[in-house]
């Protein structure tokens, strides 16, 4: 189950549908009365062995449970105790209760909505998805839609992590495409001594990813505020492949992902082949949906994988820092410029 919804355990709640897997629970809104049912109790107790017909006290660890009795009713008896970790002893519980009163303080002076909560993988991963400030801009004619993320495990595996990206979560893949799609400006704790103190750091967070959106909608605007030819735009595409592989003659491959950026420079996706902004968009299509995922031969499902995780994403910033720098982008112009006579 890619989507990681282990029913009966696991509850998702969104008040945009039942998503793509047709297992969410939709809602008019998300608040304390409708995510009570997901807030349930962690205990934590000794880790026994048994060894040789002997019971054996690993001091060093302790077991963690959820117990489901207080909040959900409808399980029977023996799916209200669920197994989640073997943890070290220095283990500290951050539980789904404290993460969601964190997120309530943090965003309580700001307009927020919650879209999407959640427990994943049988209750050991637990997320929620909020809107907050400008969470849909248009820059240069174009939609942009962010999620400020509050995201938690109970098996060893994530920290309480907040982080602002371009993905709302909905299931285990979007749990961790999200991460990939995060911005620069993000927000850990670990499962440690003191970790409820470093939580109350959150309110600062939410002004740095304010903050943050303001600095990439100026990126975007600088982009489509320069023009670009469409030769320049091959060059650019090509000396990107040039400084990467350190060979000013492309290898064939290197060649035709540069011709093909330079193609969707002027027929991508919403392009005009006139700006930077429409460079960017075609590194963006042709690493997102394009050859640049393995397009032929590949599962969609791989494809996503790359675009959002893998090189494709790496790729993607990598490009768009290059041609946002005047330097960078003068010197993948001049290195390119001789890529495409030696190249074509």
């Amino acid at each position: 189950m890619s989507h990681g919804i282990q029913q009966p355990h696991d509850i998702v709640l969104s008040t945009e549908g039942t998503e793509w897997h047709k297992l969410a629970e939709q809602v008019d809104a998300i608040g304390d009365q409708q995510v009570e049912r997901l807030l349930f109790p962690i205990t934590e107790s000794p880790c026994f062995v048994n060894i040789d017909g002997r019971q054996v006290n690993l001091a060093n660890h302790k077991v963690l449970v959820a117990d489901h009795r207080s909040v959900r009713p409808d399980l029977s008896g023996d799916d209200q105790i669920v197994p989640l970790h073997i943890p070290k002893a220095g283990y500290q519980v951050i539980d789904n209760r404290a993460v969601w009163e964190s997120m309530k303080a943090a965003l309580r002076e700001i307009d927020a909505k919650v879209s999407s909560v959640g427990t994943l993988e049988g209750g050991k991963k637990f997320f929620i998805s909020t809107s907050i400030g400008d969470a849909e801009q248009v820059i240069n004619n174009d939609k942009f839609k962010f999620h400020l993320n509050f995201i938690t495990s109970h098996d060893g595996t994530v920290a309480m992590n907040t982080y602002d990206s371009s993905i709302r979560i909905v299931c285990m893949n979007t749990f961790r495409w999200s991460q990939a799609a995060a911005g620069e400006v993000g927000f850990k704790v670990y499962h440690t001594k003191n970790a409820d103190l470093a939580m109350k750091g959150l309110p600062d967070l939410v002004n740095a990813i304010l903050l943050g959106r303001t600095e990439l909608k100026e990126v975007m605007e600088y982009l489509g505020g320069h023009a670009c030819e469409a030769n320049d735009a091959l060059a650019m595409a090509a000396g990107y492949f040039a400084t990467s592989t350190g060979e000013t003659k492309l290898s064939t491959r290197s060649w035709n992902a540069a011709a093909e950026i330079g193609r969707l420079f002027s027929h991508g996706i919403g392009n005009f082949g006139e700006t930077l902004y429409d460079l960017a968009n075609a590194a963006t299509e042709y690493w997102t949906s394009g050859e640049g995922t393995g397009k032929t031969g590949t599962t969609s499902a791989a494809r996503t994988y790359r675009s959002e995780m893998g090189m494709a994403a790496e790729h993607k910033s990598r490009f768009i820092e290059m041609i946002r720098q005047p330097e960078t982008r003068t010197q993948a112009l001049e290195i390119g410029r001789e890529a495409v006579k030696l190249s074509a």
